[in-house]
């Protein structure tokens, strides 16, 4: 029955994850700090925040191509555009790959997702470099937590 119900917990942290405030960093340290699988905590979590960002870079990539067919071709002046353009350019460059990495430790990576779409990154780019950070950041915590519980001697019953 207890091997039953372990595996139960197992979907609680992926549903968990996928909750949009709560971050898989947090799921996979509490994950931990009740004794389950490091590894399989890990994974559960990073699938079930990492679907929940995918579903926001998607939709707000079809509702910027609805908006865009919506407006047709209506733009922005010459030179408007340029210096859009060269914002753009830095942003994706080098802004993406800063909000990979603090996105889900400060603000969320679904809220990350959002930014970054709303200033118009490439999708392609916003999903590598957010998985990137999001692949980052849960691996950190799961380590941490493993070596952290495990010498304070908080988690009781590890599982293997």
């Amino acid at each position: 029955m207890v091997e039953y119900l372990r595996e139960w917990t197992y979907l609680a942290v992926f549903i968990l994850a996928a909750l949009p405030w709560l971050e898989s960093a947090v799921v996979v340290t509490l994950g931990i700090a009740f004794g389950l699988n490091p590894v399989a905590v890990s994974i559960a979590a990073f699938l079930g925040n990492w679907l929940v960002m995918l579903l926001v870079i998607f939709a707000f990539d079809r509702f910027q191509q609805w908006r865009a067919r919506r407006r047709g071709g209506r733009g922005e002046t010459k030179k408007e555009g340029r210096s859009r353009e060269l914002a753009h350019r830095i942003f994706v460059k080098y802004g993406l790959p800063g909000l990979a990495i603090i996105g889900p430790l400060l603000i969320g990576t679904e809220i990350a997702a959002a930014f970054a779409m709303i200033f118009k990154a490439p999708r392609g780019a916003v999903t590598f470099w957010l998985t990137l950070g999001l692949l980052v950041t849960t691996v950190l915590a799961a380590v941490a937590a493993y070596y952290g519980f495990d010498a304070l001697g908080i988690t009781s019953g590890r599982a293997a």
